[in-house]
């Protein structure tokens, strides 16, 4: 008996001790690994915890409230703090519904939060910015998350909105008023809306993975509707999002806002979210119950979740955009997307020069984007170009990819060190070291890191491979030949078990695309087994001397790197619709506000450039485009292959002209005529590096 009480005592001591760790622990301690090319002393201060954290509104001039939580370095004695800001459509403090006891501990005990209550940004982050002395803030943009009223995709509105909230932010009592701002996507446009404010307040910002053309990029891809991206983003997660439904099966899960307003009482807000069922999209639809069986008369959060039921979602927005300069109806405003796309924004940044580092990914659907961001700012601001191999998401590069590419350390914590180092020296004005290697950044498959003073690279060489005899890719042009291709519509970009694709950003990519079977349902051009390695960086251009049987037809071509074995890589792709076949100035792209950069072929996209028959009569028609851009190694011993394809089934429509129902089994049997020699010279410039 003595034992046993003995014995129960010291399981009691366990479970009182494991449960006073398990309400104070800050979750597990954090460590970095950059590895050498990217360590900073910032990494060595980081500890959880250590903030406090609000939330609350700020009330704009129209009376609109945005839900802001922030978090303050609890360590701030008489000490004001610069504020790195998030400004999103996705519902920056969210609710996650069902987890069970088991769930918060764990969650309490690896990150240091019970839940059911989580922001919207890494824990990484949020620990290394508080930790050095930076105040966090988060804001939900009019018409989502907690906020107020209702807003359409890139709404101008959300442009005056951030000049308030960066004023609001200015004066704010913990606030030194100097304001940076991070984040990827969506928060990425919002940061170069931001910026284009002029705002005296925001000193620099940190983009990642955003487009610099809008329809080009996001929308119509060589004037060619992206309609899998376009739909299945807007209604996993905007539509489901901003309705503060929940939804776990996206590889972007959707979660209910967490509210602002405790409506009871009780000292917590995450119990006016309503009891949800998962994927049910009728549940504010149904009667309403809260966990504390009280019924809300009135409820602030559903009020302002039905507001949002007036947004314009993306889908409907994109499917309306069928030409560059197409004008929308927001709630009785003429919008053009151009007008508020990166490109056009940039010239505002071009005037406060105002620092930017931009994060990009090669395999990312706004590679492009990125870099040519970088481009056009490099010559008037500070700026820095940091680009990996790695897709939308994760954020991340991709398990498989880490090992094919042999990459080393942790990209993360790499990308969190620039960023580290960038917002020292522009908001705090200390000497990080961010100037000790030259400003673009870049991760070159099968080469590691390679550094370069500007975008594209100088020692890049623009080199033709001709289309020629017996589909070969070679230095000199060959004698004049036609090559028939049968338009194979199955064709479909879908790569693996989970069918994705670098466009369609919101899917989680963790698998290499290997294209040998969909080189089948192509026509396919390839050099001999190389005798030396060939290194790329920049835009590849495919130049395409095409007739068809139809009066038009759409194009995709895909770079590939075939290995000593056969196995085909993707590299990078491009596509354009034929009836786009003009090239125009570039500068035109921005009304000639700014001397776009780089001189890439430029097809307009604009309504009175569009040709419905490209083809009649038999013409052959030269299509000039450039593919997505990449930094790779092709190895001595493989094969630099491209291929040409007719369709992107279920990715991108079919033709008009070929499909008119935008159907499968409708589409007209088409062929192409790609022509070759040194009368019609069909070829593939690389950029490579000397």
């Amino acid at each position: 008996m003595k034992y046993l009480k003995i014995i129960g005592i010291i399981l009691l001591v366990i479970v009182v001790g494991l449960v006073i760790f398990i309400i104070y622990t800050p979750g597990k301690k954090m460590t970095f690994n950059p590895g050498p090319e990217f360590e900073y002393a910032g990494f060595s201060n980081v500890k959880n915890g250590q903030y406090d954290r609000y939330r609350e509104y700020i009330l704009l001039k129209d009376g609109t409230r945005i839900a802001v939580t922030y978090m303050v370095p609890n360590n701030r004695g008489n000490k004001d703090f610069p504020t790195i800001l998030l400004y999103s459509p996705y519902t920056s403090s969210l609710v996650v519904p069902g987890m069970t006891l088991a769930q918060r501990i764990a969650s309490k005990y690896y990150i240091g939060k019970w839940g059911p209550v989580y922001d919207a940004i890494s824990l990484r982050t949020l620990n290394a910015l508080t930790s050095n002395g930076y105040a966090v803030a988060l804001a939900d943009m009019r018409g989502t998350g907690s906020s107020t009223g209702h807003s359409g995709p890139f709404d101008p509105v959300f442009i005056d909105d951030a000049e308030e909230i960066l004023a609001w932010i200015a004066n704010q009592p913990w606030s030194d008023d100097r304001i940076g701002m991070i984040g990827q996507s969506y928060l990425g446009w919002s940061q170069f809306a931001a910026a284009s404010t002029q705002s005296p307040y925001l000193k620099c910002i940190a983009p990642e993975m955003i487009f610099y053309n809008l329809y080009e990029e996001a929308i119509r891809p060589g004037g060619i509707y992206a309609q899998e991206w376009t739909t299945e983003y807007s209604k996993g997660t905007v539509e489901l999002n901003n309705r503060n439904l929940w939804n776990s099966s996206y590889d972007i899960p959707s979660y209910p806002s967490e509210p602002v307003i405790d409506e009871d009482g009780d000292g917590k807000r995450y119990d006016e979210v309503p009891i949800l069922k998962e994927n049910d999209l009728q549940s504010y639809a149904a009667d309403i119950v809260y966990a504390d069986g009280n019924k809300r008369e009135g409820s602030a959060y559903i009020a302002l979740t039905k507001e949002h039921e007036k947004n314009i979602w993306p889908r409907e927005a994109a499917r309306r955009t069928i030409f560059l300069d197409d004008t929308l109806d927001y709630f009785g405003k003429d919008v053009k997307f151009s007008d508020n796309s990166v490109d056009f924004l940039i010239s505002k940044l071009k005037e406060t020069r105002i620092p930017v580092l931009l994060t990009g990914g090669f395999f990312d659907g706004f590679s492009r984007g990125i870099v040519q961001s970088f481009a056009n700012l490099q010559e008037t601001n500070p700026v820095y170009l940091f680009m990996t191999p790695r897709f939308h998401i994760p954020v991340n590069l991709s398990y498989e990819y880490y090992k094919l590419f042999k990459y080393k350390n942790i990209y993360p914590d790499q990308l969190l060190s620039l960023q580290l180092q960038f917002f020292d020296k522009y908001l705090k004005e200390i000497d990080s070291g961010l100037d000790t290697k030259p400003p673009v950044r870049i991760f070159t498959a099968f080469d590691d890191w390679k550094y370069y003073n500007s975008w594209p690279p100088a020692a890049a060489q623009a080199i033709k491979y001709h289309f020629g005899s017996n589909n070969s890719l070679a230095n000199e042009t060959s004698e004049d030949s036609t090559y028939a291709y049968k338009v194979d519509f199955t064709h479909s970009s879908a790569y693996n078990e989970i069918r994705t694709n670098p466009q369609l950003m919101y899917i989680w990519n963790d698998s290499i695309m290997i294209r040998n079977e969909h080189d089948k349902k192509c026509l396919i051009f390839e050099t001999q087994v190389l005798t030396h390695d060939i290194t790329i960086t920049g835009h590849p251009i495919a130049n395409l001397l095409i007739s068809s049987d139809q009066a038009n037809a759409d194009v995709y071509v895909y770079l590939s790197d075939v290995d000593s074995a056969g196995v085909v890589y993707y590299v990078t792709e491009g596509k354009l619709r034929a009836g786009w076949h003009r090239l125009f100035e570039n500068n035109e792209s921005v009304d000639g506000l700014y001397d776009v950069k780089p001189e890439l072929p430029w097809h307009s996209y604009k309504k009175e450039h569009y040709d419905p028959a490209p083809f009649d009569n038999g013409a052959i028609v030269n299509l000039k485009f450039a593919l997505k851009p990449h930094a790779w190694k092709f190895r001595k011993g493989h094969k630099i292959r491209l291929s040409i394809a007719g369709a992107d089934h279920i990715n991108y429509e079919f033709n008009p002209e070929i499909s008119p129902d935008n159907n499968i089994e409708s589409c007209k049997p088409t062929t192409l005529f790609i022509h070759t020699g040194k009368t019609h010279d069909s070829y593939l410039e690389l950029p490579v590096i000397k």
